[in-house]
């Protein structure tokens, strides 16, 4: 698969100084997503077809109706709750009129099935999977072709465990056999030092709540809690692009 690269907002990103700077492409990526399909484009035939049948995740639904376009949205939402009468109504009709209880369940679990893969899948992460595949594919190149590139990144914070692991498994679309593993090696590399100072930062903010430590300097750690969670878990994921 032939990946375009994405230098630019790599590069900007490295600079940044976050504890991940992917966490915060991703970002940029969810805000584009919901820019966009809270914008004109749901007026056009080919995006309404797209969000009546395909939809977004709750997390991203949420994002949508708080995003101050309640015209767009209640658009989209109109023709949405067509598509979604049509494909679960008759489910729910045999609910209906079932006789008995067993009949009843079993066409409860029919309908449990239908609405469940019409849950399935979101545009805005598909939007973002599409991103961070060429993303981390970037990430990859220019360390292996760009002296400066690598060096700004062996000298950065790194990245959240969860996209550690993104970054690893999508590494092998750009490099292959010893590049690879040197790869690898350092980014695993910058996660472990990188988890060891946010580790120590989250203790050094504990002890600054000892009254013998009142006096002391927090050494830039007053928002190390919030550090923590962000290295561990991660801000911005994806999670549910259409496969």
């Amino acid at each position: 698969m032939k990946l375009q690269l994405e230098t630019i907002p790599v590069w900007d990103g490295v600079k940044e100084g976050s504890e991940c700077f992917l966490c915060s492409l991703m970002k940029q990526a969810e805000d584009d997503g919901v820019r966009y399909y809270l914008s004109s484009a749901v007026m056009t035939p080919e995006v309404r077809v797209e969000t009546n049948t395909k939809g977004f995740c709750t997390h991203h639904f949420l994002m949508l109706a708080d995003g101050g376009k309640a015209q767009s949205l209640g658009l989209v939402m109109d023709t949405y709750y067509e598509e979604s009468s049509r494909i679960l109504d008759p489910y729910i009709d045999k609910i209906l009129s079932a006789g008995n209880a067993r009949k009843a369940m079993k066409a409860v679990n029919a309908f449990v099935a239908k609405e469940e893969e019409r849950e399935r899948g979101c545009l805005i992460c598909t939007r973002m999977e599409d991103r961070l595949m060429r993303y981390c594919y970037t990430i990859a190149s220019l360390w292996k072709e760009d002296p400066e590139f690598r060096s700004a990144l062996l000298a950065s914070k790194g990245f959240c465990v969860h996209h550690t692991k993104e970054l690893a498994l999508r590494a092998k679309e750009a490099l292959s056999g010893d590049d690879l593993a040197g790869f690898l090696h350092d980014i695993f590399s910058l996660l472990k030092s990188n988890l060891e100072r946010v580790k120590h930062d989250d203790w050094w903010l504990t002890q600054m709540y000892k009254s013998e430590n009142k006096d002391k300097d927090w050494n830039g750690c007053e928002d190390a809690h919030r550090r923590a969670v962000c290295k561990l878990v991660g801000e911005h994921h994806v999670i549910d692009p259409i496969k």
